[in-house]
């Protein structure tokens, strides 16, 4: 069955609660102070029988200005209201302020009851008509049903109920997948036998009986022990339906009104928001950069700080991007809808859609922060994932799925695709880093080398650990997953090179003076002279007083292949190696120190250090007086 949500709003006193008991046969006023002063107070459910295949859930809202608080804690969650405007008084405050709230919350249809038809006669109810016509124009609610009703005599109250079944035929933007559930508390108790009770509209996913869920803000895993849609028991609840939940684990005390229940991993509970913020048209307060207001997303409320990121105030109409530092955590998700109050007097006066649920702190008046918060708003899903993946913060796939509301397997293919683009760069500890932040990374580690490079004469590269120390200061993180998956990266893709002890970059080279560059040549040829003999270390490293130049020099020419290092002590020449394996392998099995020494026609001294240096290769296997090759190819 279809399910669908419908929510009344309207003044006070104009009949919204008898109206839904004239549709649905449920008086919605649950509470012994609303029965005794004849108006709602707190949110009341009920459910409208049909014949048409629809779960038609109600939620009727109070219209006295002092509980507005309450209305909002139940509207956001509709598919279209029922706006109810009393014909003996027609268009009053808190039908502009609840005409107001809805846009704002982006509810997109309705219809019109005008009621207590039976208080006024023919042409004053056209006359009224023609008034609520002129008040919604230019709205979301111009052409849409206006349907003139008597609770009291029953008067078109089945014309009604057809026009809304007939609007219950639409597209619903919810969404079922499990993995998303979310059911924003909008009312605790506790039953006798069986324990914590929660109800809400299950805004999106499924959920069944057995499943394990959190509580959040407070993180705090329950089980579903039961569930009831419209009175009845069942074992599941999907997306769009008002549902009672019995929960374990928890006391009635431990949870509350603005609470969400979630699947695992599915919401975001931030201290922080981006937003697209308006102010009514019809509101005559200024909200100031650094204003105190009361925010409101689902059925929670908290206090928040505004700032405007690129003005100093937000007058009627005007509408703009900012950032609300919150006194207390919310549990959201990108693209809820959210309505603020002045913080004193409490009065509605904007609001708008969250755009980034964990955001970075912003500076005011930022160009590139205003263009990445447009993309946030307008883009592609593609779009967002690219401007989450340039963040100061390293964030994996999953974190951001998270933070944007999409499902794992989508993620998958959008993540793919843009990694094919070369748009995103996927790390080997699975961050992700869109091209733009990792190509000015990138510049900035070349700039860090060539620093490090200028001051450190003759240096091959960075020393390790102090790249990997400059690496986290750089990027202010302390994750040694992270840094070492960067570090990585750039020698997978031939950026860095690793030397042993040093990194450097692809294609560097140590730059020599005039005088430098004799002395390396110098060096070349004392090994070339040498042939066989084998030259100590020390001698060479007597020829300057930069011993580090000398260094850096014999590296440079084991890296060119004309020296390779025999041990700690001595280098030599390569081809004079390839000799010296030549003649152990040209030799029979077994064979002695002396008659290799005598094969090479070398000293006893360098014989024994070529085959002690075999020996540690594999090239040969001392079997204690004996020598056996390993491979002779």
């Amino acid at each position: 069955m279809k399910n669908i949500i419908i929510g009344t709003a309207g003044h006070v006193d104009h009949g919204k609660t008898q109206l839904i008991r004239a549709l649905s046969g449920i008086d919605t006023d649950r509470l012994e102070e609303e029965k005794k002063r004849g108006i709602t107070i707190e949110l009341g459910f009920a459910h409208i029988p049909n014949d048409d295949g629809y779960n038609i859930g109600v939620i009727d809202v109070p219209g006295h200005e002092k509980f507005i608080k309450n209305m909002l804690a139940g509207i956001g969650g509709i598919d279209f209201v029922l706006f109810v405007v009393a014909a003996d008084e027609g268009i009053m405050p808190q039908t502009k302020e609840h005409f107001e709230i809805l846009q704002a919350l982006g509810i997109d249809d309705g219809i019109v009851a005008v009621t207590k038809t039976d208080m006024v006669d023919e042409e004053w109810l056209e006359m009224l008509i023609s008034e609520v016509e002129g008040f919604v124009k230019g709205s979301f609610l111009e052409g849409k049903p206006i349907v003139p009703v008597s609770s009291k005599t029953g008067d078109n109250i089945q014309v009604l109920k057809e026009e809304l079944i007939a609007k219950c035929d639409r597209k619903t933007k919810r969404r079922e997948e499990k993995e998303l559930f979310r059911l924003p508390v909008d009312r605790v108790f506790s039953m006798s036998g069986f324990g914590t009770v929660v109800t809400g509209t299950l805004v999106d996913g499924t959920v069944k009986t057995g499943d394990q869920v959190f509580v959040q803000p407070q993180g705090i895993p329950v089980k579903i022990r039961g569930i009831q849609t419209y009175g009845k028991e069942t074992d599941t609840a999907i997306a769009g339906q008002r549902t009672a939940i019995n929960i374990s684990n928890i006391k009635k005390e431990d949870i509350e009104r603005g609470d969400v229940l979630a699947a695992k991993d599915s919401v975001s509970v931030t201290n922080m928001l981006d937003v697209k913020l308006k102010v009514f048209s019809s509101s005559d307060r200024i909200i100031f950069n650094n204003s105190r207001v009361h925010l409101y997303s689902g059925a929670k409320e908290v206090l928040c700080k505004v700032v405007l990121l690129d003005r100093d105030s937000l007058a009627a109409g005007e509408e703009t991007y900012a950032q609300l530092r919150l006194e207390e955590p919310m549990t959201l998700r990108r693209k809820d809808k959210f309505i603020i109050r002045f913080y004193s007097p409490i009065i509605t006066v904007g609001g708008g859609e969250i755009i980034d649920v964990m955001p970075d702190k912003h500076k005011r008046n930022k160009e590139n922060i205003l263009k990445n918060l447009d993309v946030l708003s307008t883009g592609s899903v593609s779009d967002a994932i690219l401007i989450k993946a340039g963040r100061r913060h390293f964030l994996n796939q999953d974190e951001i799925a998270r933070e944007l509301g999409i499902l794992p397997k989508e993620m998958d293919k959008l993540v793919d695709d843009e990694i094919s683009s070369g748009k995103l760069i996927r790390l080997s500890d699975g961050s992700l880093v869109n091209s733009d932040k990792f190509n000015q990374f990138k510049e900035n580690l070349e700039k860090l080398f060539n620093k490090y490079l200028n001051s450190h004469s003759l240096a091959e590269g960075m020393p390790k650990q102090e790249l990997l120390s400059k690496l986290r200061e750089q990027l202010h993180a302390e994750d040694e997953k992270l840094i070492q998956a960067i570090l990585r990266y750039f020698l997978e893709t031939s950026f860095l090179v690793d030397k042993g002890k040093t990194i450097s970059m692809e294609g560097y080279n140590v730059q020599y003076t005039d005088e430098q560059k004799a002395l390396k040549s110098q060096i070349a040829e004392m090994y070339k002279s040498a042939g066989l003999e084998m030259i100590k270390n020390d001698t060479v490293f007597e020829l300057d007083k930069d011993k580090n130049a000398i260094g850096v020099m014999l590296n440079e020419l084991v890296s060119e292949g004309l020296i390779r290092k025999v041990n700690p002590s001595y280098y030599i020449l390569s081809e004079s190696w390839d000799r010296a394996v030549e003649a152990a392998k040209s030799l029979e099995s077994d064979f002695t120190l002396a008659e290799y020494r005598d094969k090479l026609e070398t000293s006893r001294k360098y014989a024994m250090e070529f085959l002690a240096t075999m020996d540690k290769e594999g090239i040969t296997i001392f079997n204690g007086e004996t020598r056996t090759v390993v491979n002779k190819k």
